[in-house]
């Protein structure tokens, strides 16, 4: 394993941003990212001023099980989009929210003239680790390493929350290990790509594309 669980706890449980912790909570690895990636991730929203990125997503592609996952997880929001693509128009807003902790990733891909929607947070846990949450409690834990200059995120557990406990998820029961790697191009561009891959069912989700800040 190449990463660690980032732990997001301030002093006494205060709660600290995202991207404001991450140069602190990665030690040594945080020197190794590009220093475009670190200033992409020391910024954070402010509340009713988002920040928003936008660029074409090259390729989105789903499995046969990747669609049936997708079909599933409608019910808690939408996580997983159910499409196949190429140069998919797409615009990603990061978004601070009056009294909540963590940085809501709103991202919206337009396959046609409706956009289609994945909302998630990315907020610690009661334990203080990095987490992203979809709907009703259900989210991943999360590790983090550079590698290359690239960030990377990789998920270590599924789960589904109540009352601030954690209950795991049976990794056969989730859509797949998942990996997402931010890898800066120059002149303002970032290559973004997320894989999803299941221990038996192979490749559910992969997407990739290059963005900027609006």
């Amino acid at each position: 394993m190449h990463g660690k669980a980032i732990q997001v706890g301030g002093p006494k449980g205060q709660q600290r941003g995202e991207e404001g912790a991450l140069k602190t909570l990665m030690g040594p690895d945080w020197y190794r990212l590009h220093p475009a990636v670190q200033a992409r991730f020391l910024q954070e929203p402010a509340v009713d001023e988002p920040v928003l990125y936008e660029g074409v997503m090259e390729k989105v592609h789903c499995s046969k099980a990747g669609w049936l996952f997708a079909q599933v997880t409608r019910l808690i929001g939408n996580p997983l989009a159910a499409h196949r693509g190429r140069n998919v128009p797409m615009q990603v807003h990061l978004i601070k929210r009056p009294g909540r902790s963590g940085v809501y990733w709103q991202r919206s891909y337009f396959f046609d003239a409706k956009p289609f929607v994945v909302t998630s947070a990315k907020r610690e846990n009661a334990r203080g680790q990095l987490c992203e949450y979809v709907g009703f409690g259900f989210g991943m834990r999360l590790n983090t390493y550079a590698r290359n200059g690239a960030l990377h995120f990789v998920s270590e557990r599924f789960f589904w929350e109540i009352v601030g406990v954690q209950i795991p998820l049976p990794h056969w029961l989730s859509p797949g290990r998942t990996h997402v790697s931010h890898t800066d191009l120059g002149h303002g561009n970032f290559r973004f790509t997320i894989a999803m891959d299941h221990a038996l069912l192979g490749r559910t989700f992969y997407q990739t594309g290059v963005f900027h800040r609006s």
